[in-house]
């Protein structure tokens, strides 16, 4: 590990990992699936906000007091709140594509109903995470910065409060590393897309000096699929990320919320972290479930292919 290193402000950041989150309500609560309140949020994020690292969190006014006083309540003292008056400002061009672009998309997922194809404030919002991540390393005091959610581990579905109870930190490669869940073949993004696949998971670590790079990198991966009528939340945009640049873009392995246990210092792993295949093998249940969903997708695609040369 480092001691420490100099950026170009003439700091010098000790070794360490800074975590980020946001929390930017969208209405949750009020879509018709995938449900859920900013009270449930405020329920997982207490489970995990006893962890010691330095925090740094993007939220609305209106909630900045609640974030702080959950994090005080553990003597966590070294947190940062940043009020984000309207976070639709942020990035407003970004929003206004990915409210066309749904519009259009939406038919040609193999999932209609997802977040992904029909909520543009949703992947708008998962977008904000790299742009949270160029802000916080102006203020970080550690060489790493690592994104976590606000909802991570869902409220304790894989630790308890007290596993969280630590300071997390390890000699990641750099400058950004992915924790990637299942293999990644070569099929095109299109296909990725349409079925909503997930290869990684929301948490990355990123060195601190890089963080302006990797928001840059990101939107311009955005804006390139945008541009192909294509819209995604923030899966998309790191596999181009990792399939343009693999020696800038690094993987680890790691199962769903287990990334901080399989890659800390001074900590064993609970189990391998090994990568699940391409291909699932499931139950006879999921596989008629998907062959359903796989009929309705072609027949969809079908009458809508069929008008371009009526029958």
């Amino acid at each position: 590990m480092n001691d420490g290193i100099a950026v170009s402000n003439g700091v010098t950041l000790r070794d360490g990992i800074t975590l980020v989150t946001e929390f930017f309500p969208i209405g949750r609560d009020g879509w018709t699936t995938f449900t859920r309140s900013d009270d449930k949020y405020f329920d997982y994020f207490e489970v995990w906000a006893r962890i010691r690292n330095d925090l740094v969190v993007y939220t609305i006014p209106e909630y900045a007091d609640r974030v702080m006083e959950i994090r005080r309540r553990f003597g966590r003292d070294n947190t940062t709140v940043v009020p984000v008056p309207d976070y639709m400002e942020i990035d407003r061009p970004l929003l206004t594509m990915m409210e066309n672009v749904c519009r259009t998309y939406r038919p040609f997922s193999m999932f209609p109903d997802k977040p992904e194809p029909a909520q543009p404030l949703y992947n708008y919002v998962t977008s904000l995470k790299y742009w949270c991540m160029k802000e916080a390393a102006r203020l970080a005091k550690t060489d790493k910065l690592a994104w976590i959610d606000f909802g991570f581990d869902h409220g304790g579905s894989s630790h308890s409060p007290e596993e969280y109870d630590f300071e997390w930190n390890y000699p990641f490669e750099g400058p950004v590393t992915f924790f990637q869940i299942h293999e990644l073949g070569d099929d095109p993004l299109f296909e990725i897309i349409r079925r909503t696949d997930t290869y990684f998971q929301g948490k990355f670590v990123c060195d601190t000096a890089f963080a302006e790079r990797f928001y840059q990198d990101i939107r311009s991966c955005y804006v390139s699929m945008i541009r192909c009528g294509l819209i995604d939340d923030d899966q998309t945009p790191p596999i181009m990320c990792v399939r343009e640049q693999p020696d800038v873009y690094h993987r680890l392995p790691s199962s769903w919320f287990s990334n901080m246990d399989d890659y800390c210092t001074g900590r064993e792993p609970k189990r391998r972290p090994r990568l699940e295949p391409q291909f699932l093998r499931v139950g006879a249940v999921l596989r008629l479930a998907w062959a359903k969903r796989c009929l309705k997708t072609l027949w969809r695609e079908f009458k809508y292919q069929v008008k371009r040369y009526p029958l």
